[in-house]
C-alpha cells in the first residue's frame, strides 16, 4: 500500500487557500433512460455553460479547464478540451482530461487545486462527466484486422477478400467489462469478497441501502438538491425539464430489498442490485479560484480546500478499501481528527464497501496491521454520514461522482452552519481519494 497527499494545502494559516466559488450538477439519471441520447460532451457542456452563466465569470479570466471521465469516446479523446471549446471558453485556454476510475472527478478537482497552489492558475473550471448510456462498443480484434487489410486493397475484390473467411464470432461486439485486469474480478465480485472477509451481512447491506434511499427521498421532498442541481432538457424536443435524480425510490422497504437475488454470486452472495449503486449518466462542474482572486472578484466561496490524499493498495486484497487508507493521510495533513469532521460524504459503490471502510476506521487491528498506526482512526457518527443519501440512491456516473460528493458536502456544511467536512471515494484499481474541506 502507498499513499500520496496534498501537503501544500494542509496549513491552517495558508494565505492562498483554494476557494470553491460555485458548483452544480445535472440530475443523475439511470443509464439507458432519460439521458440515453445525450453524450458525455453534451452533458459536460450543459453544466459548464450553466456554471459560467450563474457565476457571470468572464470566460477570459479562466486559466484552465479539467474534467474527469472513465469511458472516453474515440471521437472526443480530450473530452475536457471539447467541453471547453463548446462552452464559450476562449480557444487559448488549455484543457485536459483525467481518468482515475471512480475517483476521476476527484482527480480533476485536486489537479485544479494544484494548478492554483503552484501559481500556474488563478481560476480553474473542474468537473466530471459520464454517459454510460453512450459507452464505447468495440469490434473483435480479428474484425479490426480485416478492416485494416481491406483498407489497403486497390480494387473491390482486394477490399472484399479479407472478409471471405469471416465467421459469426468475428462480428460480435466486444463489450468493455468493468473488471480488474489484474484479478479478473468485477467490482461487484470484489464487494462480495469484502462482505465475506469483513462479515458484512445481507441484512446490514440492505438496511444501509434503505437508509440511502430514505434520506435521498427526504432530501428530494424538501428540495434540498435544487441548490446543486440544474434543470436539464432532453433532446430532441427539449420541452420537458428534468430536475430530479430518477433512481431514488421513495417507497422502498426492507422487505422489497430482501427479496432481490444476489447479482454476482448467485448461490451464496449478498450483494444485489438493491444494495449497489445504479449505473448512471450525469455531469458535475465546479469553479475554483485562489482565495485572493475570489475576494478580488467579490465572490463568497462555498468553502475552501484544507487537504487531500490519495491511496493505492493491491487489487488482489480488498479492492475498494481505498478510503480507509487515504482518509488518515488527509486528516494528518489537515491537522485534524475524524471527530473534527462535522459531516462525511463517502461514495456508496456498494453497501458492503461503505460498511467495510467504516469498520476499518474503527479497527485498532486494521490501524496496526495495514497503516502502522498505534490506534484506530475512530468511530464515525452515522448521523453525520451521507445525510442526504448517497450513490446507492442518487446514482453513479463514474466520472462525475467525485465532484458530486464534494459539491453535496459543501452545500450540507452551509445548511448546518458547520465548518469541517470529509469527502472520500473508492475506485477500481485499489485506489482511494479523500478531500478535507472547510467552510470558513
Amino acid at each position: 500500500m502507498s499513499f500520496s497527499s496534498g501537503e501544500i494545502v494542509n496549513q491552517v494559516n495558508n494565505r492562498n487557500r483554494v476557494a470553491i466559488v460555485y458548483g452544480l450538477r445535472t440530475p443523475f439519471i439511470k443509464s439507458g433512460t432519460l439521458f440515453r441520447n445525450l453524450s458525455s460532451l453534451e452533458l459536460g457542456k450543459i453544466v459548464t455553460v450553466e456554471l459560467l452563466n450563474r457565476t457571470e465569470i468572464d470566460p477570459k479570466d479562466i486559466d484552465k479547464v479539467i474534467f474527469g471521465t472513465v469511458l472516453p469516446s474515440i471521437k472526443t479523446s480530450n473530452l475536457a478540451r471539447e467541453i471547453s471549446l463548446s462552452s464559450g471558453v476562449p480557444v487559448t485556454v488549455p484543457a485536459f482530461t483525467v481518468t482515475s476510475a471512480c475517483a476521476s472527478g476527484t482527480q480533476a478537482f485536486t489537479n485544479g487545486v494544484e494548478s492554483i497552489l503552484s501559481g500556474d492558475s488563478n481560476v480553474v473550471v473542474v468537473g466530471g462527466v459520464e454517459s454510460i448510456s453512450d459507452f464505447p462498443v468495440l469490434f473483435s480484434k480479428s474484425f479490426r484486422n480485416m478492416l485494416f487489410d481491406s483498407s489497403k486493397g486497390k480494387n473491390i475484390f482486394q477490399k472484399a477478400k479479407p472478409f471471405f473467411k469471416m465467421g459469426v464470432g468475428d462480428i460480435a461486439p466486444d463489450i468493455p467489462a468493468i473488471a480488474e485486469r489484474s484479478t479478473g474480478l468485477t467490482m461487484g465480485e470484489s464487494a462480495e469478497k469484502m462482505a465475506r472477509l469483513n462479515q458484512i451481512s445481507r441484512k446490514d447491506q440492505d438496511e444501509f441501502a434503505l437508509r440511502s434511499h430514505t434520506l435521498a427521498s427526504k432530501a428530494q421532498k424538501e428540495e434540498i438538491f435544487r441548490r446543486e442541481m440544474i434543470k436539464t432538457f432532453i433532446p430532441p424536443d427539449f420541452e420537458e425539464p428534468i430536475f430530479t435524480d430518477n433512481a431514488v425510490k421513495s417507497g422502498l422497504t426492507i422487505e422489497t430489498l430482501s427479496e432481490l437475488k444476489p447479482a454476482f454470486d448467485k448461490e451464496y452472495g449478498t450483494v444485489t442490485s438493491g444494495n449497489s449503486a445504479p449505473l448512471s449518466d450525469g455531469a458535475c462542474a465546479l469553479l475554483l479560484m485562489s482565495e485572493e482572486r475570489a475576494k478580488a472578484l467579490g465572490f463568497k466561496p462555498l468553502g475552501y480546500v484544507r487537504s487531500y490524499a490519495y491511496s493505492a493498495l493491491d487489487p488482489r486484497d480488498q479492492l475498494l478499501m481505498g478510503p480507509a487508507y487515504s482518509t488518515p493521510a488527509a486528516l494528518d495533513k489537515a491537522g485534524l481528527t475524524l471527530k473534527d469532521m462535522e459531516l462525511v460524504e463517502i461514495h456508496e459503490a456498494f453497501s458492503a464497501q461503505v460498511l467495510s471502510n467504516i469498520r476499518a476506521f474503527a479497527s485498532k487491528k486494521f490501524a496496526e496491521e495495514k497503516l502502522s498506526r498505534t490506534k484506530a482512526l475512530g468511530e464515525i457518527d452515522m448521523d453525520k454520514v451521507n445525510v442526504t443519501g448517497g450513490s446507492i440512491a442518487i446514482g453513479h456516473p463514474f466520472g462525475a461522482t467525485g465532484g458530486r460528493i464534494i459539491l453535496t458536502l459543501l452545500y450540507a456544511l452551509q445548511r448546518r452552519q458547520a465548518n469541517f467536512g470529509l469527502a472520500t471515494v473508492c475506485a477500481a484499481g485499489g485506489l482511494g481519494a479523500t478531500v478535507i474541506l472547510e467552510r470558513e
